[in-house]
């Protein structure tokens, strides 16, 4: 008795994982096909490797073609304190892109920020936290694209 509770409930648990992983694999696809990817003079080559992650190029009548025009971010000093002296950096993204069908085209604007605090004993290190501050919200803008393509898709 007590080994076919076992294995009744054993079952009810196993039955349940194996039901939760294949809905988040259907929910979670994270690799996107293009027909075409383009991007603007102003997007680095470093945006353009981290792309590959997300996004491959694949002939098929149903894809999208990407244009990705630009790529800026933008740096903004924060005033505060009896001194007036900056206090926070303030990182703005801003990337602009284009899914283009034969049918339709939808273009956007993405915005991210991100905040560090200033260092004014050591700006090497103000300097590197800026540029890994930069890698992530590239990574966040990619995300954010690929959501608004999930959009579009449906």
């Amino acid at each position: 008795m007590e080994q076919n509770k076992f294995r009744k409930y054993f079952l009810i648990l196993f039955s349940f994982f194996i039901l939760s992983n294949c809905q988040l694999e259907l929910i979670e696809a994270r690799h996107v096909n293009f027909n075409k990817i383009e991007f603007g003079a102003s997007v680095k080559a470093s945006f353009k490797k981290k792309s590959l992650k997300y996004f491959s190029q694949s002939s098929s009548p149903d894809n999208y073609n990407l244009k990705i025009s630009s790529l800026q971010f933008k740096k903004k000093n924060l005033y505060g304190g009896p001194a007036a002296r900056a206090k926070q950096i303030e990182i703005i993204g801003e990337l602009e892109f284009n899914f283009i069908n034969e049918s339709s085209s939808n273009n956007g604007k993405l915005k991210i920020s991100g905040w560090i605090p200033v260092n004014e004993n050591n700006p090497q290190a103000e300097m590197m936290a800026q540029k890994k501050m930069v890698e992530e919200l590239e990574f966040l803008l990619l995300e954010d694209l690929l959501q608004e393509y999930w959009i579009i898709e449906s």
